[in-house]
């Protein structure tokens, strides 16, 4: 009798047939999941930039009263939201982000429009969430009494 014949065989020569088929399948169907997560944040964070938010965000944590009235440090608390058009080189943007500080939250409100070096902000305030007060910073970015 033939001693080849009576060995066991591995695992992988009984299981190679669906093992190949499914795991380039699974792969093809991972890869595809990062790569459109990875266009999504992507074009989320390109907005986020072009929205004029970072700078919003640094010239509100620089404002006594606002330091006054939430603490600091103050940084963002989720996922805002972001509306920017640019039609013939004139930007408009829209941003809503919330905020915290060790003292309390607030919401802020910015409306802009303009180039990158010459931004004209229409609104410019934070809404605190306990009391409701608005605080108006349009003035103070204008008049750069930060």
């Amino acid at each position: 009798m033939n001693e080849l014949e009576n060995e066991p065989r591995s695992w992988w020569s009984k299981n190679w047939k669906w093992v190949v088929p499914l795991g380039g399948c699974f792969t093809i169907i991972v890869l595809g999941i990062l790569l459109l997560g990875t266009a999504i944040f992507g074009f989320f964070s390109s907005v986020k930039s072009s929205s004029g938010s970072e700078e919003a965000l640094q010239l509100a944590q620089q404002n006594p009263k606002v330091i006054e009235i939430l603490g600091e440090p103050i940084e963002e608390d989720g996922i805002g939201s972001f509306s920017v058009n640019i039609n013939n080189g004139l930007k408009t943007s829209e941003v809503t982000l919330p905020i915290k500080g060790p003292k309390g939250e607030a919401m802020l409100h910015v409306k802009s429009r303009g180039s990158d070096d010459n931004t004209v902000y229409e609104i410019f305030e934070i809404q605190v969430d306990e009391t409701g007060e608005l605080i108006d910073l349009k003035d103070s970015v204008e008049n750069n009494d930060f």
